[in-house]
């Protein structure tokens, strides 16, 4: 009984840890599968995450390059329903992701055009994402 106290105390500052947010660098955009697998040949991305636990993230591609990102879709171990999302990419076009907010722990975030009115952004150093 003394381990099992001492396994679950570690496992709740795991998780208070885990809940205070996350990084993950890859080799690249995760073009399927988890966030911190590298899985996309050519160039990197350092992906940050504040208020929550990601558990993957998706993007979506015009290209069968896999290059040029018109959507990401974020899947969280856990969050409440109905929490903002943001999710703010540097490098690449002028453009911006708006963010559908989390349901059934998942939220959807598409690419809308700047300037140069591109339907889709190339070039991604970094992504950061923020639920509040």
């Amino acid at each position: 009984m003394r381990k099992s106290f001492k396994v679950a105390g570690g496992l709740a500052v795991a998780g208070i840890i885990a809940a205070s947010g996350s990084a993950f660098t890859a080799t690249g955009l995760a073009t399927s599968g988890t966030a911190a697998a590298p899985q996309f040949v050519g160039g990197s991305i350092s992906q940050t995450v504040d208020g929550a636990d990601l558990s993957e993230i998706a993007y979506g591609f015009t290209d069968d390059t896999k290059t040029a990102v018109d959507s990401i879709t974020l899947t969280f171990a856990a969050v409440p329903d109905g929490k903002t999302v943001t999710a703010e990419a540097t490098g690449g076009n002028n453009g911006t992701f708006t963010c559908t907010n989390t349901a059934t722990l998942v939220s959807t975030c598409t690419y809308a055009a700047g300037a140069d009115t591109k339907t889709a952004t190339t070039g991604i150093t970094s992504l950061k994402v923020t639920v509040a």
